[in-house]
């Protein structure tokens, strides 16, 4: 074998480490936004928090405006105790992710869709939603973290009504404390029926525009 032969060799094999590397880092940030969705549920403030970067810049925006930086992100999820009758369900569906040449930054889209059930004035009320996630993830030693999250809802709909008749409801979230400080508005947030597509991070992947 030639010295072009073993160089052609090396140049594949270190093709396909890099391809292997993309597909255990797809399959982390997979296991990441499904962790993140699972400590929902019931609002186990803690356990999100930790599964975001220790970087200044890390931001989160699900419909009550951008809270930023390490202590946003704690204001934002950091609640206490929810009562049983609190109920979160917000399942990450059809995800697409991409990492970035570095591999140590990448993108994700996902569907989320579920019910919710937020106890309010000795009541529990159900609702029904839906929006897309486009999240930011990033590498920090060998641990992919939240960076950026961001949903735009589509309906938050009472379960009675529907998304049709009431595409957004009042959301009784009495677990917020009143006085806490106003996060920035959000920048993009036209639920249905507004027609309004939420931009992509990627490109058509077969035209590639």
């Amino acid at each position: 074998m030639t010295i072009e032969e073993l160089e052609a060799k090396l140049k594949n094999l270190e093709k396909l480490e890099a391809r292997l590397r993309t597909l255990e880092d797809i399959e982390e940030i997979n296991k990441l936004q499904r962790a993140y969705s699972y400590y929902l549920e019931h609002w186990e403030g803690q356990q999100v928090v930790e599964l975001f970067s220790n970087g200044p810049d890390v931001s989160v925006d699900i419909g009550k405006g951008v809270y930023r930086g390490q202590a946003g992100i704690r204001q934002f999820f950091l609640l206490g105790k929810v009562p049983p009758e609190f109920l979160h369900v917000l399942m990450p569906i059809s995800g697409i992710v991409h990492v970035d040449r570095d591999g140590k930054t990448a993108k994700g889209r996902w569907y989320g869709f579920g019910c919710y059930a937020f106890p309010s004035g000795g009541q529990v009320q159900a609702l029904l939603a839906s929006g897309i996630w486009e999240n930011e993830y990033i590498k920090e030693g060998d641990k992919w973290k939240l960076k950026k999250v961001y949903f735009s809802r589509t309906f938050t709909s009472s379960y009675a009504d529907g998304w049709v008749k009431t595409p957004m409801t009042k959301i009784p979230f009495d677990l917020r404390p009143k006085d806490e400080p106003k996060p920035d508005p959000s920048p993009f947030n036209k639920p249905y029926p507004s027609g309004t597509i939420f931009p992509y991070h990627y490109k058509n992947p077969v035209s590639g525009k």
